[in-house]
Order: C-alpha cells, then structure tokens, then sequence
C-alpha cells in the first residue's frame, strides 16, 4: 500500500482519516456582521481577525462533525478541553456510526460575533462547568433554521434534531487565538455557554444578552 501524500500525513496527525477542503482555510465573514465591544482594549482590526478565525475553526468543526471525524475534533487543537466543548458532536457522531448512518449537520445562520471581555471573578464559573477560562468570548448572535439529520444506506433521511427558522439560539463562546501552520488562524474554543439556560444567564448577566 502505497504511503499517504505528505498533505494528507499531516491531517492524519490531527486524527482525520480524510483531508478537509482547502477552502475550509480560506472562509470569509461574508454578511455576519463584527462587533467589538471591549472599550478598545482589543483593536477592531484583531477583533475582526478573531471573528474570521472564529469563523474559519467553526467550519472545521462542521466539516468533522459531517464527516464522522470524532478523532479530528479531540486531536486537531480546536480546544484545550475538546471532550467537554464537543460533546455533543462527538455523541453524536458515535451515536450515528453504531447505526451506521451519515449525518447532515446544518448550521445555524450567524448574524454578529459581538467580542466582550469576560470578568475574571467568573472564573471559578468556568472552572465548576470543566472549561477553561479565557478574558474575551464571542457572543453568538444566531437563529435557525438548523438540524441534525440522520442518512441510511438507501438514502433516506430523518431528523434527529432542530431548530426552526428564525428561532434565536444565542452562544458566548470563550477563547482565544491561535495560529495552526496547517489550518491558519484559528479561535480555540474553551468554553461554549448555551445563552438561553437561565443556568448560564443567571452567572453572565448582560455578557448573555443581545
């Protein structure tokens, strides 16, 4: 068997048993919309570059969650605590392997990434949910629609689970940059907070909200 091309070595490293698409590296904001709210303590231009590479490891991890690249997500530095952020992903793709269907995860339509320092008296608040506190979060301002849609082997489809079109799903997603040699720059999550649980909302305050 002939020995992996050098590209797809490198990914293999990262616990992908494919290469993704090299568009993947070259995302763009397209229409979501920065907002910088960090009273100029980050400048606009590296809150820009931040939320494109929000945008660029998001869609790595869409394209491991649809490929059923569990190993990929917990091995290709996408976070420090990988089995903690991805856990549903990752239950969910090992849901989907042991019955041997495809998934179709589509994402929810991202209208602003809103940069905000995050307290440090928050800190143990991170520490109790086992992620990692870091002082700035993206707040996700996004709505459906989006699903989870299981694929059998003759194609037919069925939903798993979904979020209508319209309905708001906000997310404060804490982190920091980091810049990969093979993938680019990339926003690390270390902590991914569910800003409709009044749980999350009641410690976050205005951090959650709009």
């Amino acid at each position: 068997m002939p020995a992996p091309a050098p590209d797809l070595a490198a990914w293999q490293q990262k616990g992908a048993t494919e290469a993704p698409p090299a568009a993947i590296r070259s995302v763009s904001l397209g229409s979501v919309q920065v907002v910088n709210q960090t009273g100029g303590a980050v400048s606009n231009a590296d809150a820009a570059r931040w939320a494109l590479a929000y945008v660029r490891a998001n869609a790595y991890e869409f394209w491991a969650w649809n490929h059923l690249q569990d190993a990929f997500l917990l091995r290709a530095g996408l976070s420090q605590v990988p089995q903690r952020v991805f856990a549903y992903d990752i239950s969910s793709i090992g849901q989907a392997r042991q019955a041997g269907v495809q998934v179709d995860v589509t994402r929810l339509v991202l209208r602003r990434l809103v940069l905000r320092p995050v307290p440090a008296s928050l800190r143990q608040v991170f520490t109790n949910q086992l992620y990692v506190y870091m002082p700035y979060a993206f707040y996700l301002d996004q709505v459906g629609p989006s699903a989870l849609t299981w694929i059998d082997a003759h194609g037919g489809r069925s939903t798993r689970a979904s979020v209508p079109a319209g309905v708001g799903s906000p997310e404060l997603v804490g982190g920091r940059l980091t810049a990969d040699p093979l993938m680019g720059d990339l926003w690390e999550v270390d902590s991914d907070w569910d800003c409709t649980s009044p749980n999350v909302r009641q410690p976050f305050g205005r951090i959650c909200d709009q």
